[in-house]
């Protein structure tokens, strides 16, 4: 029900979203996944029934709200409440999918799984995808059709780049005092190199991300020669984003000898980010 091959289809041929519990928080991961979904060309139709308006979009309390020309343009239903709600949310889909032949697809985030109400969805013609997140599974479409070859080449090239900016630290026995940015390909290399490392995790359209960013940048500055400050782009590395379970950016990893021993989620002011990295100096 949730394979890779699924889900590309699913994504690729289906652009209208309903995004079921959407908060007005920009910190929230709904809010974050829907801007997402919008900066990559889908259209979002948000509902809530405790906000007016999120993302420029009017919200509605729930899908039998929407108006019938908006109820027959839905592709994808993307719930974002908790398990025991999505029964009620499934029903609501089932009736709009026997008026207008819509919705195509239930889609329940990551942490989000209802078995029962998945086969209703699935009886009554739905696709279905449960505990996956589409902003991160859109990511990582993105890169799935690269060829396997080129990517080995410009994943050896870095980790070639990588070696020769840690010689040079080495030998000059410093350590950047600028955040270094760092992929899929190097990843490995770059936690295991150093023995404490802060890893941000942002993305271009993340607003709280450009908030973070300079404070990021002041303390690669100020704890240079003894903690490492790199920048990692979840849109273009989804694999160490999944991997790591990133579901809310900004997020910050704190890793120690090549383990992840902390993290920091959303726009924090710096003297908390501070205070949690000097735990581990």
């Amino acid at each position: 029900m949730n394979g890779n091959e699924t889900i590309k289809n699913l994504l690729q041929g289906h652009k209208t979203v309903a995004v079921v519990g959407v908060s007005r928080d920009a910190a929230k991961d709904s809010y974050q996944v829907a801007e997402y979904l919008k900066s990559h060309g889908y259209t979002i139709v948000p509902i809530n029934p405790f906000a007016d308006k999120v993302l420029g979009k009017k919200c509605y309390k729930s899908l039998l709200d929407l108006p019938d020309d908006l109820q027959k343009t839905i592709d994808i239903v993307d719930i974002f409440r908790p398990p025991e709600a999505v029964p009620s949310i499934v029903d609501q889909a089932i009736q709009l999918r026997k008026i207008h032949g819509k919705p195509d697809v239930i889609w329940m985030q990551l942490g989000i799984v209802h078995e029962e109400a998945a086969k209703r969805a699935v009886e009554a013609g739905f696709s279905v995808i449960m505990n996956k997140c589409m902003m991160i599974e859109h990511g990582r479409l993105k890169t799935s059709g690269a060829d396997p070859e080129l990517e080995r080449i410009r994943a050896k090239k870095k980790r070639e780049i990588m070696e020769k900016a840690v010689g040079e630290a080495t030998e000059k026995k410093d350590i950047s005092s600028s955040p270094i940015t760092i992929s899929d390909g190097d990843f490995e290399q770059v936690v295991q190199q150093y023995p404490l490392l802060m890893i941000d995790c942002w993305a271009a359209w993340c607003g709280p991300c450009r908030i973070v960013a300079p404070i990021v940048d002041e303390l690669a500055e100020a704890y240079a020669g003894t903690v490492v400050f790199g920048k990692l782009n979840v849109d273009e590395n989804p694999e160490t984003a999944v991997r790591f379970n990133v579901m809310s950016i900004p997020t910050l990893l704190i890793m120690k000898d090549g383990k992840e021993v902390d993290r920091i989620v959303g726009a924090v002011p710096k003297q908390s980010i501070e205070a949690k990295l000097r735990r581990y100096l």
